[in-house]
């Protein structure tokens, strides 16, 4: 005996999924690739990229020296063309205190992370950082003048 099962995960209103099964009859389906940037921009935003020399990582703060593996980052950055990297350096926002500058300084991140994404694609992304309840920052990420993301990080 065949079970069918339907299985449905269609975006919400912030477009945050990437997988969807469309019904063509008999009970199969097939799967529909989401068009939206949802998905490229959880990438970029959720992994960590490599510190850069100037930056003090967590570690960093409580006087640790820095090991050769306090920078973090993404291995597959080796496989990039012209020195790119993937994701962003939210994290070492991890100890940051709540500040103006600290709110400036994530969407400075934030921007910095999607850039490729928006070079890529040929469209315009703009983001917007405000402080939350208990000490997180919640940013909403707009593609070409539409809300495409609210990403939320604490620090």
């Amino acid at each position: 005996m065949i079970s069918r099962a339907t299985i449905a995960a269609a975006p919400n209103a912030q477009g945050l999924t990437d997988l969807q099964i469309i019904p063509t009859g008999n009970g199969r389906g097939r799967i529909a690739l989401d068009m939206t940037m949802a998905s490229p921009l959880l990438v970029a935003l959720s992994t960590d990229r490599r510190a850069e020399p100037e930056d003090i990582t967590p570690a960093q703060l409580n006087g640790a020296t820095p090991g050769i593996f306090d920078r973090r980052g993404y291995v597959g950055d080796i496989l990039l063309p012209d020195d790119q990297r993937l994701g962003s350096r939210l994290w070492l926002f991890a100890r940051a205190k709540r500040t103006e500058e600290t709110r400036q300084a994530v969407n400075a991140a934030v921007l910095d992370a999607v850039s490729d994404i928006a070079d890529y694609h040929g469209v315009t992304i703009d983001a917007t950082t405000a402080w939350g309840s208990q000490g997180s920052l919640t940013t909403r990420i707009s593609v070409d003048g539409t809300t495409a993301l609210t990403y939320e990080a604490r620090v």
